[in-house]
């Protein structure tokens, strides 16, 4: 069962994969198991490596194919899912942390980025914000809730951890 299931959004390029990738490495170091889910949210179907077994199979009409190594299992749904079905299926695996990219209007807790000032227009759309990372450090202040400089990622990591996962690590 996921224990915790946190939301990273914000517009294209305000950090929110290096946010996480840096979440997923202090996690993973204190042996936390966590799962990451991204929307694609660009439109268009994912990018899949042509002419293997597997996208032969994909292309043939099936469903669901695996591919199966000695390290990872590699898993294509040719299907469109509702978040809550896949968040389902990331607990049969027993993740810790479930950390989301983007999804922004889904009802989870989350840590919305923010480039500058005319972005926050965003925070009026969205429920659930739990903390915000901004670029334009005069933004810091201005909110009701943690808001942390994203010039500054390094050193607001602790802080940034501890209103995600409220475990002793």
């Amino acid at each position: 069962m996921t224990r915790c299931i946190y939301q990273i959004v914000g517009y294209k390029n305000t950090g929110k994969t290096t946010l996480i990738q840096k979440l997923i490495q202090h996690f993973s170091k204190h042996n936390v198991k966590v799962g990451t889910l991204k929307h694609h949210g660009h439109g268009g179907p994912l990018k899949t490596v042509k002419d293997t077994d597997s996208y032969r199979h994909s292309q043939s009409g099936s469903m669901i194919t695996a591919v199966q190594s000695d390290t990872e299992l590699q898993l294509t749904i040719n299907s469109q899912m509702e978040i809550d079905k896949i968040i389902q299926m990331y607990s049969l695996l027993n993740v810790d942390l479930l950390l989301i990219e983007g999804y922004k209007y889904a009802e989870y807790p989350k840590i919305v980025l923010l480039k500058n000032e005319e972005e926050t227009n965003l925070l009026k759309e969205l429920t659930n914000i739990k903390a915000i990372g901004v670029r334009d450090k005069k933004l810091i202040g201005t909110f009701d809730c943690f808001t942390f400089s994203l010039n500054d990622l390094d050193s607001n990591l602790t802080k940034i951890i501890e209103h995600i996962y409220h475990k002793e690590l």
